[in-house]
C-alpha cells in the first residue's frame, strides 16, 4: 500500500498532541509504515492553516493538497481500485494499531476494513480498502472490531478529550514496549515510567536531557555502593532502582513526542553501560572497604573481563538476521535487562551485598558462553530453514 488520503475537513489536525499537530504525527506514522504518497484534503480553515499543521511535511515530496478527495475519482493519477489508507486528521493511534489495521487489510484486500474510534463523543475515519469504495460506500462495510481498548480516539473540540487521547497513547505505547522488557520491569517500572512519560512528553524536556539527568541518578548511586556503610549501600540500592524505572522515560518521551533519533538511542545504550558498570565496581570497591580483602581487587578485574566478553556476545546476538531474528533480539533484550536492580534492594536490605559481587563476576562468564552458544543455534536453524525453503524453487527452475 503507497497511498494515503487523509480528511482533514474535522479542522482538528493542527491540534498538538505531546507538542506536535495531529496532521503531522499521522503523516509521520503512514510514512514509518512505507506510505510515500500523500493527499491531504483542505480543510475548512484553508490551505495555509492545512500546510501549517502539515509540519515537517510542508515542502516533502509525494504531498498533494486536493480541494475534494472526490476529484479523485475523476483521472487524478490514482486508480479507482487501488488500495488506499484513510485516515481523518482527528484520529490519535499509535503504530501497533496501523500495523493491526494493515495486517487486517491483508486479510481482505479487496473489501473495506475499519476500525472505529472508542470514543463515544466522536467518530474518526480509520480505515483501508479501494479508493472507490473509500469515498463511495465507505459506511455500508461493516466495521472490524479492534480487541485494544485504548485507542484510536476521535479528538473533539474538549481539552479533556485531547488529555483522554494523550493518556491512552501513553498507555498503548506501554502495552507496545511490554514484550522486550524483564518480568519486572513490566510488572513494576512501567506501571510508574508510562505516567511520568506522558508528563514529561507536554514538556520542553528533551528525551536526552533525560538520558543525562538518569545517568547522573545512576552515577551517584554507584558512588554510594562504594561507602562502606550500611545504610549508604542501602540508599544506593533505592536509587539505582529509582534510576532503573526512569530508564525506560527518555525513550517512551521520544515515542510520544515523535523524536527518535539514532544519536539518542546510542546515547541511552552507552549510558546504560556505564552506570551498570560504575555499579559493579561501585559495588565491588564498597566490599572491600568493609572487608579489607585484597581478592576483590582481583574479582573487580574477573568482573571487567567479564563485562567485556558479554558486550561480544550481546552484540552479536543483536546482529542476527533472518524470519525470527526479532523475535530471537526480543528475548535478549528481556534477558540482558536489569531486573537486577531488585536483587540489589533484597541483597542490600539483609547486608549480603558480597553474594551478588561474587555471583555477577563469574556469572558474566556463564552468561555471555550461553548466549554465544544460543545465538549459533539461532542461526544454524534459521540458515538450515531457509535453505529448505529454498531448495524446490531451485529444483523448479532447473
Amino acid at each position: 500500500m503507497e497511498t494515503v488520503l487523509v480528511n482533514s475537513t474535522s479542522g482538528l489536525g493542527a491540534t498538538e498532541v505531546y507538542g506536535r499537530p495531529l496532521l503531522e504525527r499521522i503523516l509521520i506514522q503512514c510514512e514509518r509504515v512505507g506510505i510515500t504518497r500523500f493527499l491531504v484534503e483542505i480543510g475548512p480553515a484553508g490551505r495555509g492553516a492545512t500546510i501549517e499543521a502539515m509540519g515537517s511535511f510542508e515542502n516533502r515530496d509525494g504531498i498533494s493538497l486536493v480541494e475534494s478527495f472526490q476529484s479523485l475519482l475523476d483521472g487524478s493519477g490514482v486508480i479507482a481500485s487501488e488500495p488506499c489508507l484513510m485516515i481523518s486528521d482527528n484520529v490519535v493511534f499509535s503504530r501497533a494499531q496501523l500495523d493491526a489495521l494493515l495486517k487486517l487489510h491483508a486479510t481482505n484486500p479487496s473489501g473495506v476494513t475499519r476500525l472505529r474510534s472508542q470514543d463515544d463523543h466522536a467518530e474518526g475515519i480509520f480505515a483501508t480498502g479501494p479508493l472507490t469504495h473509500l469515498l463511495t460506500d465507505l459506511e455500508s462495510h461493516s466495521a472490524l472490531e479492534f480487541k485494544n481498548s485504548y485507542l484510536p480516539v476521535a479528538l473533539r473540540n474538549s481539552p479533556s478529550n485531547l488529555g483522554e487521547a494523550q493518556r491512552r497513547l501513553a498507555l498503548a505505547l506501554r502495552n507496545e514496549t511490554a514484550d522486550s522488557d524483564g518480568i519486572l520491569a513490566r510488572a513494576f517500572d512501567r506501571r510508574l515510567s508510562w505516567r511520568l512519560s506522558s508528563r514529561l512528553a507536554n514538556t520542553r524536556i528533551t528525551p536526552n536531557q533525560v538520558t543525562l539527568a538518569n545517568t547522573a541518578i545512576g552515577l551517584a548511586a554507584a558512588a554510594m555502593f562504594a561507602a562502606p556503610g550500611y545504610w549508604w549501600r542501602l540508599w544506593a540500592s533505592l536509587l539505582f532502582l529509582v534510576s532503573v524505572t526512569i530508564d525506560g522515560v527518555d525513550g517512551e518521551v521520544a515515542r510520544l513526542k515523535m523524536a527518535e533519533t539514532p544519536f539518542g538511542g546510542m546515547l541511552d545504550k552507552i549510558t546504560d553501560n556505564i552506570v551498570n558498570v560504575a555499579i559493579f565496581i561501585g559495588l565491588t570497591l564498597g566490599c572491600y572497604r568493609i572487608s579489607g580483602s585484597k581478592s576483590y581487587f582481583y574479582l573487580l578485574g574477573i568482573l571487567l573481563i567479564g563485562f567485556g566478553f558479554c558486550a561480544i556476545s550481546v552484540a552479536r546476538a543483536f546482529s542476527v538476521s533472518g524470519p525470527r531474528a526479532e523475535q530471537f533480539i526480543g528475548k535478549v533484550d528481556r534477558v540482558t535487562g536489569r531486573d537486577f536492580a531488585y536483587i540489589l534492594v533484597v541483597l542490600a536490605l539483609v547486608n549480603r551485598l558480597p553474594i551478588f559481587a561474587w555471583g555477577a563476576a563469574f556469572g558474566t562468564y556463564v552468561f555471555a558462553f550461553v548466549l554465544w552458544i544460543l545465538t549459533d543455534r539461532y542461526s544454524s536453524y534459521d540458515g538450515s530453514r531457509s535453505r529448505s525453503h529454498e531448495t524446490p524453487a531451485v529444483a523448479e527452475e532447473v
